[in-house]
């Protein structure tokens, strides 16, 4: 009898773990993790773009829910600050990098530790074993990020030695040229000086203004506000490449109104003015882009996001990089004292609200938001949105396509300068400057001395 009872245990060996597992003595227990929800706000991207990064974040963190919301530019910073004070503001917010200034007050940095609950699910022979883990998950360093990121970028996002938001993609401010309107006119090679450009709208006759004054063909779109996509980059990089300081970060003075500063405004506007011989352009005319796809205008300054417009039109279009005052040296850049290459950054960066935090959800959202900007994820969202790199590694390969190549190559010598905290009245003050001295024929050296004390007052 013993020994039939050691026979039948030996085969129940086999079958105990199934029934327990069964009857759920060795069921795997939930695991209890805080749910929470994130929201993200941005401005260029539909929500679209992010599922497949969000369901790949999941995988890991599947108590984040994460809601993307496309909101219009239109009164957007009103519409984050009446969000915000309703309690229904976002977590992650995309603006453009000149407003990290203006939300820091609204905002959370990068705390120094990034851990977060990771989830991890096995299935074995004991069913689906799950379990939770907080693995250390330090910050990135600024040394690191100054290493992998384009210049630029750390220089805006990182203040007061804290980390304030990631971009996702960059974009510049290049030379689009019509090739049939410069074939007509005999021009072999597109300008790539400033100089280059003022010989051949003196030489080559490629503006065409009629009996009545009236631009017929313009030569370049340059000079004005209102109809000039870029006008206050464009003139603030024209400074900059002349040698002027913007702003002297140290003392938060406005230092454009200085005679590099003057020389550049007054080359910048003399292209919409009719007493100059370089006269191209004029407050009357359409939207400058509009007019290039028309083939009105031989040369547009633009950015890559532009292209798709341009391609679309069938225009016959060249693109090269952004104008210089020497081909093969660059610029007259005042912090060195050396020639350098200035071109001009477009981008928006991801930065966490203060709301976040006071729900403690930053920790977790800018787990996330470091996530969506680490290499491997962004290669993915760069792949579906067609965009330019931000990232040193990417820009590698970027800069040797056929179509990115020229755009890529440029940003590692794009530079910012405003660091204020109100883009909008800065902004607003360099618009009403060219138009006080295009328009309204205000004296350059008054006109300059009141925007620069506006901007300072931004400051």
């Amino acid at each position: 009898m013993k020994r039939v009872l050691i026979i039948v245990g030996i085969l129940l060996i086999p079958i105990v773990p199934v029934v327990l597992l069964v009857t759920g003595v060795f069921k795997s227990q939930p695991v209890s993790v805080k749910k929470q929800t994130l929201t993200v706000w941005t401005t260029t991207d539909e929500a679209r773009v992010f599922s497949a990064l969000i369901d790949s974040y999941r995988v890991q963190h599947p108590y984040v829910t994460i809601k993307v919301t496309k909101i219009r530019t239109e009164g957007y910073r009103d519409r984050l600050l009446e969000a915000w004070a309703q309690g229904t503001g976002p977590d992650i917010f995309f603006v453009p990098h000149t407003w990290i200034g203006a939300m820091q007050s609204f905002s959370s940095p990068m705390p120094a530790s990034l851990a977060v609950p990771v989830v991890t699910s096995t299935k074995g022979w004991l069913g689906v074993q799950t379990t939770v883990t907080k693995p250390a998950a330090p910050a990135p360093s600024i040394s690191s990020l100054r290493a992998s990121l384009v210049d630029t970028i750390t220089n805006d996002i990182v203040r007061d030695s804290q980390v304030w938001g990631f971009p996702l993609a960059m974009d510049t401010i290049v030379t689009y040229s019509n090739k049939d309107l410069l074939n007509n006119a005999k021009i072999f090679e597109p300008a790539r000086t400033w100089d280059e450009l003022t010989k051949q709208i003196l030489e080559k006759n490629l503006t065409i203004i009629d009996d009545n004054g009236a631009i017929i063909q313009s030569a370049v779109a340059l000079g004005t506000a209102k109809n000039l996509p870029y006008a206050t980059d464009l003139m603030t990089l024209i400074m900059m490449q002349n040698g002027a300081t913007l702003i002297e970060q140290s003392t938060k003075k406005v230092r454009f109104d200085d005679s590099a500063g003057e020389g550049a405004f007054d080359f910048f506007t003399g292209f919409s003015n009719p007493k100059k011989t370089v006269y191209s352009w004029n407050a009357s005319q359409p939207n400058a882009l509009d007019a290039f796809l028309k083939g009105k205008v031989a040369y547009y300054f633009g950015t890559y996001a532009d292209r798709a417009q341009i391609t679309a039109s069938g225009l016959n279009f060249n693109v090269g990089p952004m104008l210089h005052l020497d081909a093969t040296n660059g610029d007259l850049d005042a912090a060195s004292g050396a020639t350098r290459f200035i071109d001009i950054p477009l981008y928006e960066v991801a930065m966490v609200s203060k709301a976040a935090a006071t729900a403690k959800r930053d920790v977790t959202a800018w787990n996330f938001l470091r996530y969506l900007a680490r290499s491997g994820t962004v290669e993915r969202y760069l792949r579906t949105t067609g965009r330019l790199s931000a990232l040193r590694s990417i820009l590698t390969e970027q800069q040797t396509d056929s179509v990115k190549g020229v755009y890529a190559s440029q940003l590692l010598t794009t530079r910012s300068w405003y660091r204020g905290r109100n883009i909008d009245a800065a902004t607003t003050a360099l618009e009403e400057l060219i138009t006080s001295v295009v328009v309204e024929g205000e004296s350059v050296r008054s006109a300059l001395d009141l925007a620069a004390r506006r901007v300072e007052a931004t400051l």
